[in-house]
């Protein structure tokens, strides 16, 4: 594979799962969601991460969600898939299940709960380059996995055939420039958080991993865009509206946050899963007051 060939950028949708009351993949409801962050201007959809709940599904139930997600975007935008898992042959398993669901790549976290050296980070993304069949984009998350992604060790990473892009949710916008610096542009970065992604474009990251085009809309777009055309002035707007959009976060548990939501907007979050709450009422109300100010209720 020629790393050139793929050219992914702008804002690719990390999904929820929506559930039935009763706990059951709500298919339509999925689809509803995947046509919802197309139509809202993303330029990807990713299926099954962490604002997907994986860690509520088994691996049968993720690979519908890529086969769903797949069939959904109908070749509009490319899906990617997350495989992650605490054991190497499940994230190979997985990747593999997406390549069979027709997924454009995946999105890798390292082996969950485990901590591992940079040698052993790298073995393990060098079996997942050679063995799962896509191109990866990494996930450098360490404040919710017990890994984290050096400039050092990214920088060898990007040697790998594979390895396309980049995801950095460190909270760090140093970080941030620190990785475009030394591995882009061979390396794609995205910043997992939309509220810092006016300052991303500026310093060369290529778009977002973003969570709130389910919830906000075009909003994401629109911030997306005049922050590409260096427009400063208008792009301001749309940033202090993603910053008191993603106080969502301070409500509750975020991801079941996205989905109540989504759902006082009348969209199709769905339910959560066991151990998951839904939020009570004075949640609701907090999530109310969120909305009411970005003029989405």
């Amino acid at each position: 594979m020629a790393k050139t060939a793929v050219d992914w950028h702008g804002l690719f949708a990390v999904i929820v799962t929506p559930f039935d009351a009763e706990g059951a993949i709500d298919e339509n409801a999925y689809r509803t969601v995947v046509d919802f962050v197309i139509d809202a201007g993303c330029h990807g959809v990713i299926a099954a991460g962490s604002t997907g709940e994986f860690y509520l599904m088994d691996d049968d139930e993720r690979g519908r969600v890529f086969d769903i997600a797949v069939d959904q975007a109908g070749g509009r935008v490319p899906v990617l898939g997350c495989p992650a898992a605490l054991k190497i042959e499940d994230s190979i398993a997985l990747t593999r299940r997406a390549a069979q669901a027709g997924c454009a790549g995946v999105m890798a976290l390292t082996p969950v709960y485990a901590s591992l050296s940079d040698t052993e980070i790298f073995g393990f993304y060098r079996r997942l380059s050679e063995e799962g069949g896509l191109p990866i984009m990494l996930y450098n998350s360490p404040k919710l996995v017990n890994n984290n992604l050096s400039t050092d060790l990214v920088e060898e990473l990007a040697t790998l055939d594979q390895v396309v892009a980049l995801k950095d949710t460190t909270w760090d916008i140093y970080t941030t420039i620190n990785f475009v610096r030394r591995c882009s542009p061979g390396l794609r970065v995205f910043v997992g958080l939309e509220d810092i992604l006016l300052p991303a474009i500026s310093v060369g990251a290529v778009g977002a991993v973003a969570m709130m085009p389910q919830v906000v809309g075009s909003i994401t777009r629109k911030l997306y865009d005049a922050a590409v055309a260096g427009d400063l002035e208008g792009a301001q707007p749309y940033h202090e509206q993603m910053v008191r959009a993603y106080d969502i976060f301070g409500v509750g548990s975020g991801y079941v946050g996205i989905k109540e939501a989504m759902n006082l907007r009348g969209l199709p979050g769905g339910h959560s899963r066991p151990p998951m709450l839904p939020y009570t009422d004075a949640q609701k109300s907090e999530l109310s007051a969120i909305l009411s100010d970005l003029n989405l209720l």
